[in-house]
């Protein structure tokens, strides 16, 4: 399952336990004060029904009030106050004769009949105090004290509505919150964790399959896999950036030693002859001096485009890469007449820029050099393609040598630095051989972007 879908259902729960423990508390604070009030009203009404009884048998039997008046001389409508308590009283014949609250007597409480029922059971206010009515020896009828289960319900639904609405709203608007924060901080990991393609069927699943954190806690595990890997790559680019030191320490070597060598010897012997044509005795020696001259400068040329070569193709400005490639490919041929090689070009490179050019012609110039090197049979089949599209390069080179292991070690550079110069243009770079079966090389980035 999702694991940011995962960390919002464990908010949505969180939340609705906190709904419900808010509620229970507030429905604990309700029937503690609904008890206090219902046992004050109690106390209140038999005082009040004891004083009506009283009074009540005072005046029949000094004031000669008729019998057939009794229940009229009750008033429980002065006790309409006490909102907790339905007093009720019922004649002999199980007649109405009086109620404190006869208005709301028969208005329906528009509760289900289970939510009634359990919210008496929760209150447990289900007693009924019955008080006989006896006058000159005749039992005339019962005065009935119940609690009023309307009163307890339009008290807890307004102490819910004012006070406990407004804190579960409190509450939703929190997780909901929490939840979008928790979906913008995961989305980058969530994207991140590998991705299992080996769900079961909908039909399949247990019902209780969401309640399966198991993404969510392998998320630490997961985080420490990443983190290592980065400490990881950390090292690598260490290890590269070094290597590409080494790389250019090496070639400035090369250059410096080339530069003494093989310029410096020959500009020492042009110096000579230079001096030789000044001191000369005969035109003969002069001619033979300057054609010694003209023999060290043609020397001294090819050094240069040697080192030109190395630094950049001049090929590249002058033919462009299509034409820089091909020649390229024809001085391998001619170098390398016992194999047998095609070249394939596809599409308009002329809309690369001069970096990514560049790139393409020095991994043809590697791999071309690593086939001299390594392929190590005679008739070797080499193939390479280029094909370039309004989105994206691929560049493929194979053949069908030695091969080696992919996992063994590798002193050179040179396939380093082919795959640092495809990954700095954010494209992708593969290998695929084997002892025996050849090497197959495959790259492919943008046409366009930023190089990193």
């Amino acid at each position: 399952m999702n694991l940011i879908l995962q960390v919002n259902l464990i908010i949505a729960m969180v939340f609705m336990i906190m709904c419900g423990l808010g509620v229970k508390s507030t429905l604990d604070d309700i029937r503690l004060r609904v008890d206090h009030e219902l046992h004050v009203s109690l106390e209140l009404a038999n005082y009040a029904i004891e004083a009506q009884i009283a009074r009540l048998e005072s005046e029949l039997s000094q004031q000669n009030v008729p019998l057939e008046q009794w229940s009229s001389r009750f008033h429980l409508k002065d006790l309409h106050e006490l909102l907790h308590v339905d007093i009720e009283l019922i004649g002999d014949n199980g007649q109405l004769l009086d109620s404190n609250h006869p208005e709301s007597r028969d208005i329906p409480s528009h509760l289900p009949v289970w939510l009634e029922n359990l919210l008496k059971a929760y209150l447990g206010h289900t007693e009924i105090m019955t008080t006989p009515i006896d006058i000159a020896g005749q039992h005339l009828g019962d005065i009935v004290i119940r609690p009023s289960l309307t009163a307890e319900w339009n008290e807890i639904h307004s102490y819910i509505r004012k006070s406990l609405a407004p804190l579960i709203l409190t509450f939703f608007i929190g997780s909901l919150l929490i939840a979008v924060i928790a979906s913008l901080i995961l989305w980058p990991i969530s994207q991140m964790l590998p991705k299992k393609n080996t769900q079961p069927p909908l039909s399949s699943r247990s019902p209780f399959a969401l309640l399966r954190f198991n993404r969510l806690m392998a998320v630490n595990n997961q985080l420490k896999s990443l983190k290592q890997r980065y400490l990881n790559t950390d090292q690598q680019i260490d290890l590269l950036n070094q290597q590409l030191i080494s790389i250019q320490e090496s070639e400035r070597k090369r250059l410096s030693a080339e530069l003494h060598d093989e310029i410096g010897q020959h500009l020492t012997a042009i110096q000579f002859d230079l001096n030789a044509i000044k001191h000369s005795a005969s035109l003969d020696e002069a001619k033979t001096s300057a054609a010694a001259i003209d023999s060290v400068h043609n020397r001294m040329t090819s050094i240069v485009r040697s080192m030109l070569q190395r630094l950049r193709p001049p090929e590249l400005t002058e033919l462009g890469l299509q034409g820089a490639v091909t020649e390229l490919f024809n001085d391998w041929m001619l170098r390398h007449p016992q194999h047998h090689a095609t070249l394939a070009l596809e599409g308009d490179f002329s809309q690369l820029d001069e970096t990514r050019q560049l790139t393409l012609y020095r991994i043809v110039q590697e791999c071309l050099t690593n086939v001299s090197r390594h392929a190590g049979v005679k008739n070797i089949q080499v193939k390479v393609n280029l094909l370039c599209n309004d989105e994206s390069v691929y560049i493929s080179v194979s053949d069908n040598g030695n091969g080696y292991h992919l996992n063994q070690s590798n002193k050179g550079y040179g396939l380093t630095g082919m795959r640092e110069r495809v990954e700095a243009l954010s494209g992708s770079f593969n290998i695929v051989t084997a002892p025996g079966k050849g090497f197959a090389f495959s790259a492919s980035f943008p046409t366009q972007g930023n190089i990193e």
